[in-house]
């Protein structure tokens, strides 16, 4: 084999995996991001009931004075920290990775087969895809990561078809 063709197979197969780690990466950080969001849109409304309960007002009047604060202050965060456009952002690109995730792989099994130049034709948009993903610098938590590297190397993403032994070998 061609060791062209083999260094460029081997770089598809290494950013099919690092497309696949941060795009799990990603999807995790959004599940944390999404129930952010419902906690900075539900908590000022059981605060601002808290503290115009006339009950609480009298049993505990500084907790209703801090139940006040949440509910006008949370808000007031919830914008600043604009964790919608946070939101979009994560969940477009954790699809682009997804999607460059398959794109590579594919590529990669494909063109193993290719002479070097039509196989180097073929996997030049996908590196290009990729630098375009990699530019909205976007850093979850590393603790994210930590999970999807234990999801991913537990077995939790890996396919039916190949853990059988269905692959290409066994196609008729």
């Amino acid at each position: 084999m061609n060791p062209n063709t083999k260094a460029l197979f081997d770089a598809c197969q290494r950013n099919s995996e690092d497309c696949e780690y941060t795009a799990l990466n990603f999807v995790i950080w959004l599940r944390y991001l999404r129930w952010f969001r419902v906690a900075f849109l539900t908590l000022p409304v059981i605060f601002g009931a808290v503290a115009t309960w006339k009950i609480a007002e009298r049993a505990a009047p500084i907790g209703t004075a801090f139940c006040t604060l949440l509910a006008t202050t949370l808000p007031l965060i919830y914008r600043a920290t604009k964790l919608d456009d946070t939101i979009r952002k994560y969940e477009r690109r954790a699809g682009q990775f997804t999607n460059l995730r398959d794109d590579f792989r594919r590529i990669a099994e494909i063109g193993i087969n290719k002479d070097f130049a039509a196989f180097e034709k073929d996997s030049k948009p996908l590196f290009a895809r990729l630098r375009k993903a990699r530019e909205p610098m976007l850093t979850p938590p590393e603790w994210c990561f930590a999970i999807a590297q234990r999801k991913i190397q537990g077995g939790h993403y890996h396919h039916d078809y190949d853990i059988r032994g269905l692959g290409a070998k066994d196609a008729s």
